[in-house]
């Protein structure tokens, strides 16, 4: 039996604690939110005590496994206390502010001998997860490129959220839903070098982070990604191209508000008319909560790296802190060169 704690008690946290309670061999032991009410109302409904110290609850003698749910600032302590007692850790992306924060939690994790997961449940979306098993087989031939849209329009009072808040959050739009797309890149393209990036507020009344940012990146091998993450986008939209030399794959959708999960595979004709498409639809309910659980799980069961690791989750802000260095310095940012001189801190100056 794997006895879990819950730090955060937001929508995340909720998520969470359904699946444990849906898992046989999982049970909720603590719940810990710095608001009183919310970690009671969580632990209630789970059958779990409540708390609001989430340092404790991080190293409680009565939990294996501490799942992180709170804002970004507070990831890298709660999940180092967690490591050094012993506790297997999943953290919601993005694993840190920066990567100079993250490179503490993997060396904590190392240290410990425990394992550290990034909460990237895009990859176990059906459609990804589609997408990968067709690349896998060479169903494109070389990769040419990657174009992506992704994006929503905010809600009233999106000023007040704390993803909106440069000391919480660590960024913008890039930062928080961002993340992912980066991830699905290296996931589904290949390890960025090179980054071309512009932070940019549009519209709302933030006053330190971007609610748009625009971003190229090419790998070692020239291929290219082309990505947009949008806060006024108005309508939630989430398209990822990929296309290579024999055709290309198209996934939109995310469930509830994004539209369902589908995919298109467009296999290029030799004539060069038009592609042979065949459509992949995924029903809802998502799943992809739900396989990520299990396969974080699966990897402490059988002492092993999950997928989305603590250097997925570190990889993936090197990059972020490449584009911010680049949105301030208006030129290309070598990834590889920006890793060895160290991270940049003070990436927000003059961004935007």
């Amino acid at each position: 039996m794997l006895r879990v704690a819950i730090i955060g008690a937001g929508n995340v946290g909720r998520i969470r604690a359904s699946l444990i309670q849906h898992t046989p061999d999982c049970c909720l032991e603590i719940v810990a939110d710095v608001d009183e009410a919310h970690a009671q109302d969580l632990a209630q409904s789970f059958g779990a005590e409540s708390t609001t110290d989430c340092i404790a609850a991080s190293s409680a003698s009565n939990v294996d496994v501490v799942l992180i749910c709170t804002p970004t600032k507070f990831h890298a302590q709660a999940a180092k206390n967690a490591l050094q007692h012993g506790k297997h850790v999943l953290c919601e992306k993005p694993l840190a502010r920066s990567a100079a924060e993250a490179q503490e939690m993997v060396v904590a994790a190392a240290r410990a001998r425990r394992i550290l997961k990034t909460g990237f449940n895009y990859r176990h979306m059906a459609h990804v997860r589609k997408a990968k098993e067709l690349l896998d087989a060479g169903a494109l031939g070389e990769l040419y490129f990657v174009r992506c849209r992704y994006g929503h329009g905010g809600r009233p009072g999106y000023e007040q959220s704390w993803c909106t808040d440069l000391d919480l959050s660590g960024g913008g739009v890039l930062l928080e839903q961002g993340i992912h797309i980066l991830d699905l890149v290296r996931h589904l393209l290949g390890e960025p070098t090179q980054v071309l990036a512009q932070a940019t507020l549009f519209f709302w009344n933030f006053p330190a982070v971007e609610d748009n940012c625009f971003v190229l990146l090419r790998t070692a091998s020239s291929q290219v990604a082309q990505l947009h993450v949008s806060w006024t986008q108005w309508i939630n939209i989430f398209s990822f191209e990929i296309f290579g030399h024999d055709g290309y794959l198209s996934l939109t959708g995310r469930d509830r508000h994004y539209g369902p999960q589908q995919l298109i595979w467009g296999q290029r004709q030799k004539n060069h008319s038009r592609p042979i498409e065949q459509w992949f639809n995924f029903p809802p309910p998502d799943d992809s909560w739900e396989r990520e659980w299990t396969e974080f799980l699966s990897a402490i069961r059988n002492n092993r790296e999950p997928m989305e690791s603590a250097v997925d989750g570190l990889q993936a802000l090197h990059v972020v802190d490449a584009a911010y260095q680049s949105a301030r310095n208006q030129q290309w940012v070598d990834v590889p060169q920006l890793i060895r001189n160290g991270t940049d801190d003070d990436r927000y100056k003059d961004a935007l």
